[in-house]
């Protein structure tokens, strides 16, 4: 009698242990590696790496010191890509994209810092057409980053932010894909 309950017990045992290793998830697959660069991409790339941390600079456009817009034009000027200096004559260049379409190299423009700049957070609200205007850029390097010259410096942050979320203006593409 004891025999059959130890091996009663034994077949449970197993049986549980069993189950419980079907119920667990499935491993993850391995993450995929990041689609190959064309030339321009990796020029964009490098570029990019040599601006990451720079100083902020109003008017710059070298990694010791840069703006927004003017790390837009430096870095694409190195892709073999032409763009004029400022958010919003960059604004008005490239095919206009959705978020959807967002890819590599893509632009995204915020109207960010237009109203603090100019006329203080809280009356840039009370002015009608002013929160329309351009006037920071990044470049999207996926995953819902961007890099971007704010006061702060040349660093990474997402657009699902609030803060950029709120402020998202478009995005403009100047690579041919």
């Amino acid at each position: 009698m004891a025999s059959r309950l130890r091996a009663g017990w034994g077949a449970i045992l197993i049986l549980t242990l069993l189950l419980a290793a079907c119920a667990q998830a499935p491993p993850r697959p391995p993450a995929l590696p990041p689609p190959p660069l064309g030339p321009q991409e990796a020029a964009l790339d490098q570029a990019l790496q040599e601006f990451y941390g720079a100083p902020y600079k109003s008017g710059g456009a070298t990694p010791q010191g840069v703006d927004c817009s003017g790390l837009i034009q430096a870095v694409f000027v190195r892709a073999g890509v032409a763009l004029p200096r400022t958010v919003a004559q960059q604004f008005r260049e490239g095919r206009n994209l959705a978020v959807s379409e967002l890819r590599f190299g893509d632009v995204v423009f915020f109207n960010r810092f237009c109203q603090t700049r100019k006329y203080g957070l809280f009356t840039a609200e009370m002015i009608p057409g002013l929160t329309d205007e351009v006037c920071h850029n990044g470049i999207y390097v996926g995953q819902g980053r961007f890099v971007h010259a704010s006061p702060k410096g040349v660093f990474v942050s997402r657009l699902d932010a609030e803060v950029w979320r709120v402020s998202y203006m478009g995005a403009r593409r100047y690579l041919p894909y």
